[in-house]
């Protein structure tokens, strides 16, 4: 796959579903802002979870194996498992997503959510990648950003029973560090070396957090 397909591709996919891709971007800014306000709140935690179960799953099945189908593997079969996974949750409530009270947690959480809702894609307009060409805030990657950073906030508070929370905070990595690699290298696509930053500062979240993290099961 080289760069004329991404590209070409991402124009064909943001033409024919403007509509949904926009739809989906106040589904998570609406929802990211309510859990951050009332993270106590149940519906606030099951409507995030919603949300992002919904982008992932529409991300994984339509973009990927409907258009970006030479990256269907990689990057569909995942997408489709962490929405599933995030839908799982909603019901099993292992996972609490909060903004932090204070301390630089705080201020790094709010600085990757804004990113990856709006300062992301207006980045790919300026440096050369404007609409349709570019992705949308719904897209896969700054979706896995606004992810991690979420659920890098779950992780001092994580109940006992974690093993639903590995398996998606790995696969959320799993494409931060190949999609964060590989669209730089292979398309010129720079933009996603901060889909790589979020996956290393995922990786930092989770050793800063090891002591407080429950046991597997």
């Amino acid at each position: 796959m080289d760069a004329s397909y991404f590209f070409t591709q991402f124009a064909a996919y943001n033409t024919d579903w403007l509509p949904v891709n926009v739809i989906l971007w106040l589904l998570l800014l609406i929802t990211t802002a309510l859990v951050f306000m009332r993270p106590a709140d149940m519906r606030s935690q099951a409507l995030i979870k919603g949300a992002l179960a919904l982008v992932f799953l529409w991300n994984g099945i339509v973009f990927f194996f409907f258009y970006m189908t030479l990256s269907a593997v990689p990057g569909g079969i995942p997408m489709v498992v962490i929405g599933l996974l995030f839908a799982t949750d909603i019901f099993r409530k292992r996972i609490t997503i909060s903004l932090p009270a204070s301390g630089w947690v705080r201020y790094a959480t709010l600085a990757w959510a804004i990113w990856a809702l709006g300062l992301y894609t207006i980045a790919g307009w300026l440096t050369g990648h404007p609409y349709p060409g570019g992705p949308l805030p719904a897209a896969p990657c700054p979706t896995t950003i606004l992810a991690i950073a979420l659920l890098s906030t779950s992780m001092a508070t994580l109940k006992t029973t974690r093993l639903l929370f590995t398996l998606l905070f790995a696969l959320l990595l799993w494409w931060a560090f190949f999609a964060g690699t590989f669209a730089p290298a292979m398309y010129g696509f720079y933009l996603d070396l901060t889909l790589l930053a979020a996956g290393v500062y995922g990786l930092v979240m989770i050793l800063k957090n090891r002591p407080n993290a429950g046991v597997m099961g």
